[in-house]
């Protein structure tokens, strides 16, 4: 089969690299190439920046009604589930999506995208002040006036590998709804299901230079994007040593920052929840896509007197049910990281985790049947202490830390127990008990037995994991300005 190669989308066209460079873009499971992507540079940026601010400041994109918008959302949730079979297929064999994360990576941002077509339509795009009595240019009067939300401007848009698809309707969709222009600058370890929605974005009636998407392994395209005193808004996802750069880059102009950052969510296990019941839902998520996600709850916080019995749990039923292997076998659980740097990487977290003194109870290296791709066995960790490595910082890969804790308030001082804030969770049978101690986890958001909402409900994070939220109509409101606009009564 031959391999695909991809091309930019910048102005309204579909153009190679300035310097007509490529590279290939590896199956995780197989190190197969599944495509190439156009490897870009500092002038595609630039020349997309362009284009995108030519579309804001006197495009008719400016003149968008909420409506039109909402159709051309309503156009793109369409084709992407028209498509979707498609996204499956690159998210299978470049992302190493297993079945499970599927209602994840193709379901959930179709509905993103349709919610945010809905909420433009019903914005409150102009919210009345309280009259009072002011200062006028002819004395003194009462001032009426509006608070007017604006569109932010060209934003540069920077989504993450790992719920690709996911992420950037999240950062795409509200840009739409608002009357943004944007450039999207995918990670370059998965950039094909962006470029698949550029496809389809490309097709729905949407002016030039209002959507760009520019590719490469470089992190100068992403440094042009945070430094350009073209744009107005910066929003990215990713790891909080790569956001801390873009706030820095971003600083010098002043933009409007977003970032999405890491976690190292704690799970509490309350003690009126059975172990048996407890040990699927602390263990599972640690697993999900390969433990490559920013909420999963890393760290399980159990009683010290029911700490070996969920361990114990916990192993059998990796054991029993957490399959390794290719994702394109839908029966598998547990896939391949996303590179072989991030597998070392792993296994070197592992290593500290011994060296520190905490227990390795199973896992900890990669599996030897596998012969090429880069897996990594579902490891647990127990007895582990929260000053140790493996407790403080983001692994990003399929291992659990299971911490023993004393009582509630000794809960609750471990979660925040962190310089990352992102999500938490709460297993208890008593749900009043459980939402009175999610208001003192210091973290930005908190299930209570498993409960998420991904298409409503604001995402985001406390302290290093990150500024602003996304999701619904608070993801909404972050692409948007907010204007005042005062005159006098009668």
């Amino acid at each position: 089969m031959a391999i695909r190669t991809w091309r930019l989308f910048v102005d309204g066209k579909w153009t190679e690299a300035a310097s007509g460079a490529t590279y290939a873009v590896p199956n995780p499971a197989t190190e197969e190439t599944v495509a190439l992507a156009p490897d870009a540079g500092r002038e595609d940026v630039a020349r997309a920046l362009l284009a995108a601010r030519r579309a804001f400041d006197s495009g008719p994109w400016r003149r968008s009604t909420p409506a039109e918008r909402a159709r051309i959302l309503l156009r793109i949730a369409d084709a992407v589930e028209k498509r979707k079979e498609e996204f499956r297929g690159l998210l299978v064999a470049a992302h190493g999506a297993e079945a499970m994360t599927h209602g994840i990576q193709l379901d959930t941002p179709i509905a993103q995208l349709r919610g945010y077509a809905e909420l433009t339509t019903r914005f409150t795009w102009d919210e009345p002040l309280t009259a009072v009595q002011g200062l006028t240019a002819v004395g003194m009067s009462k001032v009426q006036g509006i608070a007017h939300h604006q569109p932010a401007g060209v934003c540069g848009l920077i989504p993450t590998w790992n719920f690709p698809l996911y992420v950037t309707a999240q950062k795409v969709g509200p840009a739409i709804a608002t009357g943004c222009t944007m450039v999207v600058k995918p990670s370059p370890w998965g950039p094909l299901v962006d470029l698949l929605l550029a496809e389809i974005i490309a097709e729905c009636d949407l002016p030039p230079g209002v959507f760009n998407i520019v590719t490469g392994l470089g992190p100068e395209l992403g440094a042009e994007l945070a430094e350009s005193p073209l744009v107005d808004k910066i929003s990215f996802t990713g790891s909080v040593s790569v956001g801390k750069k873009v706030a820095l880059a971003a600083a010098g102009t002043l933009k409007r920052v977003h970032l999405e950052l890491g976690g190292k969510s704690a799970q509490i296990v309350l003690d009126d929840f059975e172990v048996d019941a407890a040990a699927p839902s602390s263990a599972g998520p640690t697993y999900f896509h390969a433990g490559q996600g920013c909420a999963m709850t890393t760290r399980v916080l159990v009683q010290r007197r029911r700490h070996d019995a969920l361990v114990e749990k916990m192993a059998a039923f990796v054991r029993a049910f957490v399959k390794v292997g290719d994702p394109a076998d839908p029966t598998v659980i547990l896939g391949p990281l996303i590179r072989e740097e991030r597998r070392q990487a792993v296994a070197g977290y592992v290593a500290s985790g011994r060296a520190e003194g905490a227990e390795l109870v199973c896992g900890g290296a990669a599996p030897a049947a596998f012969a090429h791709g880069f897996f990594f066995e579902p490891t647990i960790f127990a007895n582990v202490r929260n000053d140790m490595r493996i407790a403080r910082e983001e692994i990003f890969g399929p291992v659990v830390s299971v911490i023993p804790f004393e009582d509630e308030e000794d809960a609750i001082r471990i979660a925040n127990e962190s310089s990352l804030g992102l999500f938490g969770g709460i297993l208890t049978r008593d749900l009043d008990k459980a939402r009175a101690i999610a208001k003192r986890i210091r973290a930005g958001g908190v299930s209570i037995n498993g409960a998420v909402n991904l298409t409503h409900a604001p995402f985001g994070g406390f302290k290093e994991s990150g500024i602003g939220r996304e999701g619904g109509i608070f993801g909404l409101r972050e692409f948007t300005e907010i204007q005042s606009i005062t005159w006098p009564e009668g």
